[in-house]
């Protein structure tokens, strides 16, 4: 199956694109902490996070938001799963990675991403990349919370493993 062009190129394929790029030249700039075999699995997490999130939450019965111009699917959906959702959790993970916080400080660190988040996805529903139809920020906020401490428990998992060389 191949997924349609987009009807209009506007102003949503370009915040996707231009954050796309702007998130891949801060993660090849910024030194790394995590090892290939933990980038690969926290990537893969949130490919299946944001696949399952839009396949339960934007169809119906629910129908809660939507992406890029419609209801369907189409190539730009692609990219905004598997290329641009994932950067987040990657600065969460990599960040936490090299701080390392503990307590309250760890809390702390989770609300301050999910904070993140939820800005850039208030930039995002002002670049028409999400129409909420029963979905707020606030829920974000708090699927945020969950998503970033789920990251990190995963990551502090696989590093046991599979250690970064750079730590």
């Amino acid at each position: 199956m191949i997924l349609p062009l987009p009807k209009n190129f506007d102003e949503n394929e370009i915040f996707i694109i231009a954050s796309t790029v702007l998130t891949f030249a801060l993660m090849f700039k910024l030194p790394r902490h995590l090892s290939a075999v933990t980038i690969t699995i926290i990537w893969t997490f949130n490919i299946f996070l944001a696949l399952l999130a839009d396949i339960t939450l934007s169809v119906k019965p629910y129908e809660l938001y939507f992406t890029i111009d419609h209801k369907t699917h189409e190539l730009f959906d692609v990219l905004l799963h598997f290329v641009t959702y994932p950067t987040l959790p990657y600065f969460v993970v990599n960040f936490y990675q090299y701080k390392k916080p503990k307590g309250l400080k760890n809390l702390f660190y989770i609300v301050f991403w999910s904070g993140v988040a939820i800005t850039i996805e208030w930039i995002s529903v002002k670049f028409h990349v999400f129409t909420y139809t029963g979905w707020n920020l606030f829920l974000s906020f708090l699927v945020y919370l969950v998503v970033f401490a789920a990251n990190i428990w995963l990551t502090n998992f696989t590093e046991k493993k599979h250690p970064s060389k750079w730590t």
